[in-house]
């Protein structure tokens, strides 16, 4: 009878490795985890490079930078025979705007918006260099005009460099607690279906001839979740190899997030192991998969409501710390006050250890249930039926 469980395993991992589906879903979530690490650096990132149209008479007014310019934003000069030829210019695209020297003053030409970087930036060079053009008037030399404007901008000096911004801690909060839901709910599905279509066709009839029932329920969560698991693994990694690629000043301003995603992979075990088992006796429950739904109901409010809870505390306090030691949140909740940084290294072990105390209580809860049920064909169980030993 040892190592029939393994068997088992083996047999649930290699169903759910012949599927398409999951496949191409684990394929799909690989995807979007990558561009959801590296498209925020991509569009935020990098430098902007912006085509002026500029005439003769309005070159002057733009042709020289201004101290605290940024050197990410770059304006490139496009001469324009005229003003008509300036505007065709803009309404081409061939430019992003352009300046213009009118009867009304100097303008900025666009075609539906300016970028407010760039008109920011053209407003401080254009006015910049009418101040001259006005102090000149006065009989004050264009030297001395320039030279108090190229006067160094204010420093800026933060108090708390090294904080942790809070909307980004939201995200990876966020990103932790759907992947730990998503595939939570996807793999105890999983396993809860897998028991009733083996109801429905009568294998089990066959399978509990030859495999205890107890060794049938450990294989299923097992086989399960290594490759839940495995999925997990991949995401995360992809998710923090994305991140050092595309935003590695990210990683740096916040050197808590690798740490924080090992912390996660680890209360995901534990987590995965805690709720599995109440999936497979949730379908031994069940006749039939439409009953399915009614029957997993109660577990599905096991991961919906934590699921939910972790949003409601995004600012560090009481609440947050204590949903990171009530079991069915920690998983989610634990990992986002890792990336903040306020955790000493006994706190998520404490909080795994109630997880593995729990996790025994629901083992031990739903092995009864499974064993009662598992051969219960002619109808679905309540709860308290499925706790009596039916004759």
């Amino acid at each position: 009878m040892k190592g029939q469980w393994w068997i088992v395993a083996q047999r649930e991992m290699t169903e759910r490795l012949r599927d398409k589906g999951f496949i191409f879903s684990t394929a799909l979530l690989f995807v979007i985890v990558a561009l959801a690490a590296v498209l925020p650096g991509v569009i935020s990132g990098g430098s902007n490079d912006y085509d002026v149209a500029v005439t003769g008479d309005s070159r002057p007014y733009v042709e020289t930078a201004q101290p605290g310019e940024s050197s990410d934003d770059r304006v490139v000069l496009r001469d324009q025979p005229d003003a008509a030829a300036a505007e065709q210019a803009v309404r081409d695209g061939d430019v992003d705007a352009a300046v213009l020297v009118t009867d009304a003053g100097t303008t900025i030409v666009g075609d539906r918006t300016v970028s407010d970087t760039l008109a920011s930036v053209l407003t401080a060079r254009i006015d910049a260099a009418q101040t001259v053009a006005g102090f000149e008037a006065l009989g004050v030399g264009a030297d001395d005009v320039r030279a108090v404007l190229s006067l160094p901008p204010p420093t800026t000096v933060l108090l708390a460099p090294d904080a942790v911004d809070p909307f980004t801690v939201y995200l990876l909060g966020l990103a932790f607690a759907v992947l730990f839901f998503q595939i939570v709910v996807i793999f105890g599905y999983s396993i809860a279906q897998s028991v009733v279509q083996e109801k429905q066709t009568r294998v089990i009839e066959l399978l509990v001839t030859t495999v205890p029932v107890r060794q049938l329920l450990i294989g299923k969560i097992l086989g399960n979740g290594l490759l839940a698991f495995g999925q997990v693994l991949l995401l995360v990694a992809a998710g923090v190899i994305a991140l050092r690629i595309a935003q590695p000043e990210l990683l740096e301003s916040i050197p808590g997030i690798p740490t924080a995603a090992a912390w996660f992979l680890v209360f995901f075990v534990f987590g995965f192991a805690m709720l599995s088992c109440l999936w497979a006796a949730a379908g031994s429950m069940a006749s039939r998969l439409e009953d399915l739904q009614s029957t997993a109901m109660p577990v599905q409010m096991f991961v919906m409501l934590p699921f939910l809870a972790s949003f409601a505390v995004n600012e560090p306090g009481t609440l947050q710390t204590a949903l990171s030691y009530v079991p069915l949140s920690s998983p989610m909740v634990m990992p986002k006050r890792v990336v903040q940084g306020d955790v000493a290294l006994w706190e998520p072990l404490l909080s795994l250890g109630v997880i593995a105390v729990t996790a025994l209580l629901f083992v031990a809860v739903a092995r009864r249930l499974y064993e009662n049920s598992l051969l219960q064909t002619g109808r679905s169980l309540g709860f308290k039926s499925a706790w009596k030993k039916v004759a």
